[in-house]
C-alpha cells in the first residue's frame, strides 16, 4: 500500500476559546488533487497552514511522507511546499523574473543563476499560459488574470512536492476563473503533483478535485471523488451543499 504523503493523526487545533479542528484525521495519496470545501471558519485554511508548519497542533501529529512536521526544520519544509495565495503576494518592486525565481534563488539553487534562470523562467510561464515576455514586467503591469498566474507559476518554481492553493481564483472575474481552473487542471495532469486547493465555491471543488473533502465545524463531513460525493452525500451538511438545480462537471 502506498504510503500517504500527506497525513493527519487525530489533530485538534483552537485559538482562544474557539476549536477549529476536532479530532482531525486524513491521509491523502501521492499525487491527489484534494479540493477542501465548507463554511467560512470551518478549519479549511488551518488545515493548509498545519502542513506547512505555519500552525502547530494542540494534539495529534501531521506527517508529510511519514515525518512528524514538527520535527522538520521550518525553512527546509517550507521550501518543498509550493504555496499560492488569492491576493498573490508578488513582490511589487520585483519584475516577473525575480518574482518566480525568489524561492529557488534564496535557497541557493545553482541551476537558477544566469541565462539558466532565464530559461526556467520562461519554461515555467509557459507552463502557466504566460508569454516568456512577460518576465520583465513588473505586476503593476499585468492583470490580475497574470498576476494570479505568475503566482501559481512561483509556487512551482522550486519543484515542489506539493501544492497548497488558498483560493487563489476568488478575486479574478468568472471568465478568467474558468481559464484558470483549467490551466491548473492542465498543470496537475501533466506533472502529477499533489495540490491541497481550498474553496467556497462547491462548483470548483467538484470540477477541480480527484478527491473531495467537505467540512463543518472543524470536522471532516465527507472525503471521496466528486462523483461519489454527488450520487451518495455522506451527511445531511453535504446534501444541502450539493443539492443545486446546476448540473455539476466533476473529474471523477
Amino acid at each position: 500500500m502506498t504510503q500517504p504523503i500527506i497525513r493527519f493523526e487525530g489533530v485538534s487545533k483552537a485559538f482562544g476559546t474557539q476549536t477549529v479542528l476536532r479530532d482531525f484525521s486524513l491521509d491523502v495519496e501521492p499525487g491527489a488533487f484534494v479540493s477542501i470545501i465548507g463554511r467560512s471558519g470551518c478549519g479549511k485554511t488551518t488545515v493548509l497552514k498545519l502542513v506547512n508548519g505555519l500552525l502547530s497542533p494542540d494534539t495529534g501529529r501531521v506527517l508529510i511522507q511519514g515525518q512528524d512536521v514538527a520535527r522538520i526544520d521550518p525553512v527546509a519544509l517550507r521550501r518543498r511546499i509550493g504555496y499560492a495565495i488569492q491576493n498573490v503576494g508578488l513582490f511589487p518592486h520585483m519584475t516577473v523574473e525575480k518574482n518566480i525565481a525568489y524561492v529557488p534563488a534564496i535557497s541557493g539553487m545553482e541551476e537558477w543563476k544566469g541565462k539558466q534562470c532565464r530559461e526556467k523562467v520562461a519554461a515555467l510561464l509557459k507552463q502557466v499560459g504566460l508569454d516568456p515576455a512577460l518576465a520583465g514586467r513588473y505586476p503593476r503591469a499585468l492583470s490580475g488574470g497574470q498576476r494570479q498566474r505568475v503566482g501559481i507559476a512561483r509556487a512551482l518554481a522550486a519543484g515542489p512536492e506539493l501544492l497548497l492553493m488558498d483560493e487563489p481564483f476568488g478575486a479574478v472575474d468568472e471568465i478568467t476563473r474558468g481559464q484558470l481552473q483549467d490551466e491548473l487542471l492542465r498543470i496537475h495532469r501533466e506533472s502529477g503533483i499533489t495540490v491541497l486547493f481550498v474553496t467556497h465555491d462547491i462548483a470548483e471543488a467538484l470540477k477541480l478535485g480527484t478527491r473531495t473533502l467537505v467540512m463543518d465545524a472543524g470536522q471532516i463531513q465527507q472525503y471521496d471523488a466528486p462523483s461519489r460525493l454527488l450520487a451518495h452525500p455522506a451527511t445531511s451538511f453535504v446534501e444541502r451543499l450539493v443539492r443545486r438545480s446546476r448540473v455539476f462537471q466533476t473529474r471523477a
